[in-house]
């Protein structure tokens, strides 16, 4: 079976790691927490994508801060204050794009003239 593309989206989550606890923002954190618009802006974006692109693309949302996207991060210039969005190992946009702009994106990194 043929793997699809994978779609990865670059932000921070909310949360921290004690030793190897993770512990996860409740209510209270998650008011202080600089990326919370950016992260339902985000959601709504990813909702939209998972329902265009169901079964051509696959979605890893990752964040930056853990020591596997290392490599990545090196190489694409992330930042834990900016999302990025890389498809095929190329960066697609940097922020939150609107809609057509970043389906647009999508489609020429996928090949498809929609």
């Amino acid at each position: 079976m043929k793997s699809l593309p994978r779609l990865k989206v670059y932000m921070e989550q909310p949360g921290f790691s004690v030793g190897c606890v993770d512990l996860e923002y409740g209510e209270e954190e998650m008011k202080s927490f600089p990326m919370a618009d950016v992260r339902l802006k985000v959601g709504k974006l990813l909702k939209q994508i998972k329902e265009t692109y169901k079964g051509k693309i696959e979605i890893d949302l990752v964040d930056p801060r853990n020591i596997i996207a290392l490599w990545d991060v090196l190489v694409f210039g992330i930042k834990s204050t900016e999302v990025t969005w890389v498809l095929k190992r190329k960066v697609l946009f940097r922020g939150v794009p609107e809609w057509e702009t970043i389906k647009k994106a999508i489609d020429e990194a996928l090949g498809n003239d929609e």
